[in-house]
């Protein structure tokens, strides 16, 4: 069954992004985009009203447990839902830090709003993700102290997978 709903995630995740737009003919201010695709709990697919394709989108700042990254993947798919549940499908404001706009695997780096809230400090509020130290964020110190009380009340994967289930997690 696995095997199955990886396959349909694949296809499906094809499907989303045969129309990929490119990061080069982003207008790097803050603007409305729709979340068309949800693919983990740190990385969406958006498309902007006045561009042709679709956009791959990762939270800037911060990082979740990858489907089988590092032998370990817990907390992957609470990870992705609780994301999902919050933007997909919806109608949502993208903003850029004031560094870099784009990774090294071409994906937009944002900062993303709905209704008013804020989606990557959620993330990490409701243990969802943490906050990765070796790249530089403006939000980053923000973001590590509503990381650590998450940490400290062992909200979502701090109270649930194993310390060091991934190599590259921040230590206490």
């Amino acid at each position: 069954m696995r095997k199955i709903a990886w396959v349909f995630s694949i296809t499906m995740m094809g499907a989303v992004l045969w129309t990929h737009g490119s990061a080069m003919d982003v207008n790097f201010t803050s603007q409305a985009a729709h979340v068309v695709w949800v693919f983990d709990g740190d990385t969406i697919v958006v498309k902007f009203p006045d561009k042709a394709g679709n956009y791959e989108a990762n939270l800037i700042a911060v990082d979740a447990a990858g489907w089988g990254e590092d032998g370990g993947s817990c907390y992957a798919l609470e990870a992705a839902k609780f994301l999902s549940d919050l933007i997909f499908d919806k109608d949502v404001i993208v903003m850029w830090d004031s560094g870099d706009k784009v990774d090294r695997r071409g994906r937009l780096l944002v900062y993303v709003e709905v209704e008013g809230q804020d989606v990557n400090a959620e993330v990490i509020r409701r243990g969802n993700a943490w906050v990765p130290r070796k790249y530089p964020a403006d939000k980053k110190a923000e973001y590590v102290g509503i990381e650590r009380i998450a940490r400290e009340s062992k909200i979502g994967l701090w109270g649930t997978c194993q310390e060091g289930y991934l190599k590259h997690r921040p230590s206490m």
